[in-house]
């Protein structure tokens, strides 16, 4: 009998954008890093773009091609979506406000790490569920434009490079629930924390639950 880990399946749409702030806006590599208890759950994507950067080296040797390695250090994220909380872009922009004010200098700085993830429906009802762990937002391009009598809501665009954690060098974690070993968890649950380290998977995902 055939298994869902045997179909043909495909994606048919992408859900909520999650994110979570990183507890003191960096990790270490002493750790894994912790993140804030509260995890944005937002229906705002329309598009998510995932580039990968790889690294190729190769060896030849008697003639033939003896070693062919890629290493993909960095993710480039490009998301189009509809709004994003003002508390939401604070966070992720290292922004402290007062009296709803924030002051922009020209100073170096960090911006602050945190983590990104999505679900993914596929067409029997499976779903993918991704957490990227270590993200940095790049600073947006902006634009506005007056009003006209036929009203449009813009799609905004912010751009994400995901980074190795300091810890463990994990760039991505990745649930689909059509595995077969994908057995008493969801995608939902999947996204009720961070997944970042696979010393975590038995006390967030405990055998035989």
């Amino acid at each position: 009998m055939m298994t869902k880990a045997q179909e043909m399946l495909y994606p048919v749409g992408v859900e909520n954008l999650y994110i979570a702030t990183m507890t003191g806006g960096k990790d270490t590599a002493a750790s894994i890093p912790a993140y804030d208890t509260q995890i944005y759950s937002l229906p705002t994507i329309e598009t998510i773009g995932i580039q990968g950067n790889p690294t190729t080296a190769t060896k030849w040797a008697s003639n033939k091609l003896f070693v062919n390695a890629t290493k993909n250090s960095t993710f480039t994220l490009t998301l189009d979506h509809t709004a994003l909380p003002v508390e939401v872009t604070d966070k992720i922009m290292g922004y402290l406000a007062t009296k709803g004010i924030v002051f922009e200098t020209s100073d170096v700085k960090e911006l602050p790490y945190f983590a990104v993830g999505f679900i993914a429906p596929l067409n029997d009802g499976s779903k993918i569920a991704r957490w990227y762990p270590r993200v940095q937002v790049t600073p947006p391009q902006e634009s506005y434009t007056s009003a006209t009598e036929e009203s449009t809501i813009p799609t905004q665009q912010l751009v994400m490079t995901a980074s190795p954690l300091l810890f463990n060098k994990v760039t991505k974690v990745d649930f689909n629930s059509a595995r077969d070993s994908a057995t008493g968890i969801t995608a939902e649950e999947f996204m009720e924390q961070v997944v970042a380290d696979q010393s975590q998977l038995e006390t967030l995902f405990p055998t035989g639950v």
